[in-house]
């Protein structure tokens, strides 16, 4: 499964690509922006550093910015850095010694989903991501401003997700 660490680095990322050659932002900036906990931001920063997606400075005008090129970076390779890797679902029948082997009936259809959703992953980047947000294809209702992405399918649902609460 794809767990809350994935969500909090890929978030991490699209902020970095969306003001990339603009200078450093601080853990900070990204947290609030991103509504990501502040407490895991030191985690996330070291791992991306580590490497090489992230590079940071000290100082009063320190902070993180992205070190290569976000076009670079799939989705797949952020998952699988924060996850170590992913899959889309365990056994359906709530056997607990279930590991999706060959004798079970879901089988065949688990592997597929997961190949698709694989390649999906292994097809998008960063750049791609962050192009999306741009264009305000996942912009934040305007009610929700200050609430980091909570919101963001705004567009994609017509507009109207904070009505709906």
């Amino acid at each position: 499964m794809i767990g809350n660490k994935a969500e909090y680095f890929l978030k991490t990322l699209i902020a970095l690509t969306r003001r990339q050659g603009e200078g450093y932002l601080t853990s900070r900036e990204i947290a609030v922006s991103q509504d990501i906990p502040p407490k895991y931001m030191p985690q996330i920063v070291a791992e991306l550093g580590r490497v090489g997606w992230v590079e940071t400075s000290r100082g009063p005008k320190g902070g993180i910015r992205l070190a290569v090129d976000p076009r670079r970076i799939a989705v797949a390779q952020v998952i699988d850095l924060a996850e170590g890797g992913f899959s889309i679902k365990g056994c359906l029948f709530a056997d607990p010694s279930c590991r999706l082997t060959a004798s079970c009936p879901l089988y065949p259809v688990w592997q597929e989903a997961q190949a698709a959703l694989e390649a999906v992953f292994r097809r998008y980047t960063m750049a791609d991501l962050a192009a999306r947000v741009v264009a305000g294809m996942y912009r934040k209702p305007e009610a929700a401003e200050g609430n980091g992405v909570k919101g963001a399918v705004d567009q994609r649902d017509g507009g109207d997700s904070a009505r709906r609460k």
